[in-house]
Parts: structure tokens; C-alpha cells; sequence
């Protein structure tokens, strides 16, 4: 059966994930202590994976997970700490939309600024929390972005979410865009020379590093 990129990772039982924003920038610090910053590109998302020990046969299957991914094949991964909203954690899919119908953790696009994304399709008063995340697609790849303050829905499940990094609005998000709120995921590369998984008589983990690929 032919493998479909970007792929998921042959696990999600993590010891530890190290999620964060890369910013590409250069600062210089003036003689009266004034600090100038250029940004050189968009800032993106990077993060270093370590499983739990595995045992022999376990890490087999990670290194071919991590073959398939030469040449700059790409895979699907999200924060374990964000994969639900904060305020409700897993019983959020036990909500019920606004509009009707059962809440999956998915909402839809709509209007978006650098700094704002509005969300509609949400259960109604959906209480929306700083570091919460969520993504969409977003020019072939997908867009992964942190909630910053704190918000909530109106009735009508209609919700204005404050977010970092800014919104690539070039090319502009499709309209009605899909918005996963659960195991929000962006597209990630290996970085080469940072998989690894040691052949061992004893149990060991598998840890790697990754960068958001943004084409």
C-alpha cells in the first residue's frame, strides 16, 4: 500500500516533546541599551521528540518510519500538551455546536488578520485558552497557531481568537478553511542527523527533531 505524506508518526506515546517557535532574526544591541531586531524570515515551529524506552522491535519500526522520510518527505505533528483545549480537555468532543449537531474539535474559518483568526462553529460561549492551539490549511501545508488571550464564543458559537506567530496572509487562507481545535498538527521535517535509534540488547528510546515545513 503506498504511503500518503505527510504521514503520521508510527506512535504518540512521547516521555517528552519540546515544542516551540523558532524566530528567524538577527538583534543588535544599541551603546544607550536599545535592542534592534530584523526578522530575516517567518518564524516556524520546531520540536525535539523522545520516546520511552522501546524495546528492539518497537524501534524498528521507527527507523523505517524515519527512511520513508528521506529526501525531504514530511509528516504530521502537533504539541501533546495542547492536543485538547485547556478548558475542557477530551469532554470537549462531547459539546454540541451552535448550529447544531455534534462537536468533532473541528470549526471553520472565517475572516482572519495577521494577528486575529475568527473561528465559527463552535459550541456556544466555547471558552477559548492562552496557549491553547489550532491549525488549518494554509498553501499546501498546514498553518499552527497559538491562542494568546484568553476568549470566548457568543451564542451564536462565533468566536475572535488572538494568536501567534501572525497569520501568512500571502496566499490568504482558503475561505472556510477547515480549524482542527483537537490535535491541532503542522507539517514538520526531520532535521537531518537528529533521528535516532540506538541497537540495543537493553530498551531504549527513540528521539529526534523537527522543523515546520512552510512549502
Amino acid at each position: 500500500m503506498a504511503i500518503i505524506y505527510p504521514r503520521e508518526t508510527p506512535g504518540r506515546a512521547f516521555q517528552s516533546v519540546d515544542f516551540k517557535l523558532l524566530e528567524i532574526a538577527v538583534s543588535n544591541t544599541l551603546q544607550n541599551g536599545a535592542v534592534q531586531t530584523m526578522d530575516l524570515g517567518d518564524p516556524l515551529w520546531t520540536a525535539t521528540f523522545r520516546t520511552p524506552v522501546l524495546l528492539a522491535q518497537d524501534r524498528q519500526t521507527w527507523q523505517a518510519w524515519a527512511m520513508s522520510l528521506r529526501r525531504g518527505r514530511k509528516f504530521l505533528a502537533f504539541d501533546p500538551e495542547k492536543e485538547f483545549p485547556a478548558a475542557y480537555r477530551a469532554t470537549v468532543l462531547n459539546m454540541t455546536r451552535a448550529i447544531g449537531g455534534a462537536f468533532d474539535g473541528s470549526a471553520t474559518l472565517g475572516a482572519v488578520t495577521a494577528t486575529t483568526v475568527q473561528v465559527l462553529g463552535l459550541p456556544a460561549l466555547y471558552q477559548a485558552r492562552a496557549g491553547d492551539m489550532l491549525s488549518f490549511p494554509w498553501n499546501g501545508v498546514r498553518a499552527l497557531h497559538q491562542v494568546v488571550e484568553d476568549a470566548a464564543a457568543n451564542s451564536s458559537g462565533i468566536a475572535t481568537l488572538s494568536v501567534e506567530p501572525p497569520v501568512r496572509l500571502n496566499p490568504a487562507p482558503a475561505a472556510s478553511a477547515t480549524v482542527d481545535l483537537v490535535k491541532p498538527a503542522c507539517v514538520m521535517l526531520l532535521k537531518p542527523g537528529t533521528f535516532s535509534a540506538p541497537a540495543s540488547y537493553d530498551p531504549q528510546p527513540v528521539s529526534f527533531e523537527a522543523v515546520q515545513a512552510i512549502v
